[in-house]
């Protein structure tokens, strides 16, 4: 009796021993080769893509959709998809974009991250600078980007439960532009500086408060 006893127990044992080794497997299987990095990396674009789908939206007017997600060699694969005429969305490849549909998923992916890495490292600068983001959008294009951004203004006390998941906390935007008269930006900026480049020497004609 004594060694059945021992075999019933040694039986037990074997048996929660298949079910770790179980378990074990499938942790593999979801983890990825790479263990915990390949997960957290994988839920860091997630949770990139849904921040910076949120901007596009608002750049697009949900016409545009952006898809993030990690191949097998732990690659980002960007996939693009654009609202066609019966409302549905088509893939798009990414060189096939217009100039202006790339420009707003560029912004959408900056602001993004911007937002991702304020909300999870905890770094909320109050100054943003942007180098032309304006460039290859049209007119209505530009102000969209001028509304989004002025969102994102915490001074703005028009903007009184717009994004309030994010996670920027701006005060003061900056944008270098070019090209572009100043007269066509005045209702999405509060202040206009101009560089003016007159024989052969460049001064800044400084929009002053009123």
């Amino acid at each position: 009796k004594r060694a059945q006893d021992m075999l019933v127990d040694l039986s037990d044992k074997c048996d929660r021993e298949k079910k770790s080794a179980a378990t074990a497997l499938q942790l593999a299987g979801v983890f990825g080769p790479r263990g915990v990095q390949t997960f957290v990396l994988q839920n860091a674009i997630k949770a990139l893509q849904t921040t910076s789908q949120r901007y596009l939206d608002e750049l697009s007017d949900g016409s545009q959709k952006l898809d993030l997600e990690l191949d097998a060699g732990e690659r980002i694969v960007r996939r693009a998809f654009v609202q066609n005429f019966d409302g549905s969305f088509v893939e798009r490849p990414l060189s096939s974009l217009s100039g202006g549909q790339w420009r707003r998923c560029s912004i959408a992916m900056n602001l993004g991250f911007a937002d991702l890495v304020a909300r999870r490292g905890r770094m909320r600068p109050s100054l943003f600078v942007l180098d032309e983001p304006l460039t290859h959008l049209d007119q209505t294009g530009r102000a969209q980007v001028g509304k989004v951004l002025r969102k994102l203004l915490h001074r703005n006390p028009e903007n009184v439960g717009a994004f309030e998941s994010s996670g920027l906390d701006i005060s003061t935007i900056l944008i270098i532009l070019q090209d572009l008269a100043a007269e066509e930006l005045e209702e999405s900026f509060d202040r206009i500086d101009q560089v003016v480049k007159e024989g052969g020497q460049s001064s800044v004609e400084v929009d002053e408060f009123s």
